[in-house]
């Protein structure tokens, strides 16, 4: 068997991915109960979509959000496609039958998880290359003195022109993918086109008229005319099917050579940790030799490398560092030449010109014997801003303290590379399987195929309408959206200008919406959401949805008295009657749009245990309350045993390991151990690897922070992780930690970046 043959397997029949693949699809499904109306009826909704852009103070459109569904639906088909297909890149189902029947049972599902995570990493390089080959540019990357240029970068905002997207220009699926999970992180996505000069796509946002136009109306499947497969190949010399690239990828040595090296060595290992000790480039413990010094190099030279890219191209092209152009509200903070030796979010460009860079030069320098690491460069920034004379060199001041959003600055610039050496502000592998868990949300809950879909879109319009009043009128909290909410959130962020527009017009702040939040903050935030929600519409429900945590929720912040002398209340109990009156809502946390969680993850804080212990008890609390209210009024409890121990995902059940599930939980889908980079888990520990130098700030900053908002927190990092040794197979549960008034983490409202 050939290197190609052993790294994809057997081809899979048909021409390109899979001949028929309904048929596939059909194969790993259970049969469904015929449906209940006519099939034209779904495709109905479908056609005819006016895709014409809304004015940048409305919100996204009623078919903007349909087409976003479309989208989604043909991602989820994609997903599905590739974790079924058996012995591609070499990870056969066989590899589990040696096992005891257990381990087997828990080893399968993680073979299409690795499958899947494979294909993304493919294709965030197929994305880098389309990125760089293929969309338009200003021909140079920003400059520190463009930063000062009157009418220039106060005004960047309105610098980029619409690109005519035709068929013609189409990108594959899986390339667009990529795009789609990189724009749902508005500031880090905002920040690299000003950097890298791509504003023009920033302006244009997602081309929906042409993703409308791909997706077939019934089957969903993406097609594109040939001009645009063969523009496609030509401009990037990549293949259009992802599977048809080559099986090895290319890495740079730091001696100038090219590293051939396969994508994973399909190596289990301890089934308990599977694909921990994988070699290939999109393993945990990637390593490769280079056939021409014999350097052998890892995931952490390429961050040290990037890392000296960046330094280089500071000292030698006045390109400000990651991290340092935009204010912390999220807005491109023009200063003046005089301002530019003060200004905060421009401290780490000048202690690094006044005295850091020989520090940092040495230290990247010792990439060529393999001694360093991103931790030295921490160190090394650790040092600097401890040192007086530097620090007053830096600022040109007698003052030797750093202020906060100068502290905010250094972790922001850190989060940039700690778990990430792609040339973008956050890695786009861990962006898209976070975010493979709202896709598959929106696949179950199907609204897609409803004969309703055009009014169940304009009322979660509505919805995100009033959620967004609530970020705007309370800066200082994190709001968390329902899953209906975040795909009118998402859909809006999707066209970037225009997000920006309607953002700061009624926030002043460019909301972001990192996608890694510490999940027992998210409870919290939650609970708080609903509770506004509740108190801005006279009564409405927040999360229309019967699952046992919805109803503990609900319990949690309502009381005997508020339900006798609040209105509000009053008119919530009585909209909850309706709700459990309503025989197309489910017990299913599966079935119901409540917390959008697909952003939660697991820190690595000591308080990890104690925070989910304390967690589970309040909503015990909560639950039982409501067990108790329910058999007053003559109802069923909300069940809670079949949905707590277990999440079913890869076409197995998965078991938590803690515990306890819950909605509000980072998902058990994505295993963080087979990651270079754990999509689910970031470090709350100051001091350790993937956080920052200590005094700094909180961890929010350096692990991702928090979803954006209106005011002071330290958040906006969209980057960062574990670190180190990374969470581990049960994750960590548990604390995080900010600066200032957002907390480690959040949706919404606290924390500006």
């Amino acid at each position: 068997m050939g290197f190609k043959d052993k790294l994809l397997g057997p081809s899979p029949p048909g021409n390109g991915l899979y001949k028929d693949k309904d048929a596939l699809r059909t194969a790993t499904k259970p049969e469904s109960p015929p449906p209940s109306y006519n099939p034209e009826d779904l495709i109905t909704p479908l056609t005819n979509l006016n895709l014409a852009q809304p004015t940048a103070q409305q919100p996204p459109s009623i078919d903007q959000c349909i087409t976003h569904l479309k989208l989604l639906t043909a991602l989820a088909n994609l997903r599905e496609d590739i974790s079924t297909a058996e012995s591609l890149f070499g990870l056969s189902d066989s590899l589990a039958e040696k096992l005891s029947d257990q381990d087997k049972q828990e080893v399968l599902p993680k073979i299409r998880e690795k499958r899947w995570q494979v294909y993304v990493s493919r294709a965030v390089e197929r994305f880098r290359v389309w990125w760089e080959k293929c969309l338009p540019s200003s021909g140079r990357m920003l400059q520190q003195q463009d930063l000062s240029t009157q009418g220039h970068f106060d005004l960047i905002t309105q610098e980029g022109k619409v690109i005519n997207w035709g068929p013609d220009r189409a990108p594959p699926l899986d390339v667009l993918m990529v795009l789609h999970s990189f724009m749902l992180n508005p500031r880090a996505f905002f920040e690299d086109c000003i950097r890298q000069g791509k504003m023009d796509v920033w302006a244009t946002g997602l081309p929906w008229q042409l993703i409308n136009t791909c997706i077939d109306n019934s089957s969903f499947d993406y097609v594109a005319i040939d001009e645009a497969r063969s523009n496609f190949e030509q401009m990037t010399g990549l293949a259009w099917d992802n599977l048809h690239d080559p099986p090895a990828g290319l890495v740079p040595c730091p001696r100038g050579h090219p590293i051939y090296c396969p994508w994973t060595d399909a190596f289990v290992g301890d089934p308990k940790r599977p694909f921990e000790q994988g070699k290939g480039y999109a393993d945990r413990s990637f390593t490769a030799t280079c056939e021409q010094c014999n350097f052998t190099t890892n995931h952490e030279i390429l961050k040290l490398q990037k890392f000296r890219r960046d330094l280089q191209a500071l000292l030698k092209d006045d390109v400000p560092m990651p991290g340092t152009i935009l204010s912390q509200d999220g807005k491109p903070d023009k200063a003046l030449k005089s301002d530019l030796r003060r200004h905060e979010m421009f401290f780490p460009n000048r202690i690094i010109i006044a005295g850091l860079k020989t520090l940092l030069i040495e230290v990247t320098d010792n990439i060529q014997v393999g001694k360093s690491t991103v931790m030295d460069i921490r160190d090394a920034i650790d040092r600097a801003i401890r040192d007086p004379s530097l620090v007053r060199k830096a600022n040109g001041t007698f003052s030797t303290t750093l202020l906060r959003k100068e502290k905010i600055a250094i972790r922001r610039m850190m989060s940039r590379y700690w778990d990430n050496w792609s040339p973008f502000a956050l890695d786009l592998v861990g962006a898209v399987m976070r975010q493979g868990t709202f896709v598959e949300k929106m696949a179950n809950i199907d609204w897609i195929h409803s004969p309703a879909l055009a009014s169940t879109m304009a009322r979660l319009i509505k919805k995100y309408q009033t959620f967004f009043l609530i970020m705007a009128g309370n800066p200082n909290h994190v709001a968390v959206p329902t899953l209906d909410v975040d795909l009118a959130w998402h859909t809006h962020q999707l066209s970037p200008a225009r997000y920006y527009s309607y953002s700061v017009a009624k926030t002043n702040v460019f909301i972001d919406h990192d996608d890694k939040i510490e999940e027992t903050k998210l409870s919290d935030a939650f609970k708080w959401t609903s509770r506004m929600y509740q108190k801005l519409t006279g009564g409405e429900i927040y999360s229309e949805c019967t699952c046992w945590y919805c109803e503990a929720i609900r319990e949690s912040h309502t009381s005997t008295a508020g339900r006798l002398f609040s209105s509000s209340d009053r008119n919530a109990q009585t909209a909850l009657n309706q709700l459990h009156d309503n025989p197309g809502v489910s017990g299913d946390p599966n079935k119901n749009a409540h917390i959008s969680a697909h952003n939660a993850v697991k820190t690595d804080s000591a308080a990890a245990s104690t925070a989910a212990a304390v967690k589970a008890a309040q909503l015990e609390a909560s639950y039982q309350k409501a067990c108790r209210r329910a058999k007053k009024r003559g109802r069923d409890p909300p069940v809670r045993d079949d949905y707590m121990f277990g999440y079913y995902a890869w076409g197995y059940p998965l078991y938590y390991p803690g515990l306890f599930y819950a909605p509000y939980m980072a998902p058990i889908a994505i295993t963080g151990d087979m990651y270079p980079c754990n999509p689910s888990c970031m470090s709350a520990t100051e001091g350790v690897a993937g956080n920052c130098c200590q005094g700094t700030c909180g961890a929010g900053v350096a692990a991702g922070g928090s979803c954006g908002g209106a005011s002071g927190a330290c958040a906006g990092g969209s980057a960062g992780g574990c670190g180190g040794g990374g969470c581990g197979g049960g994750g960590c549960g548990g604390g995080g930690g900010g600066c200032g008034g957002g907390g480690g983490g959040g949706c919404g409202g606290g924390g500006g970046n």
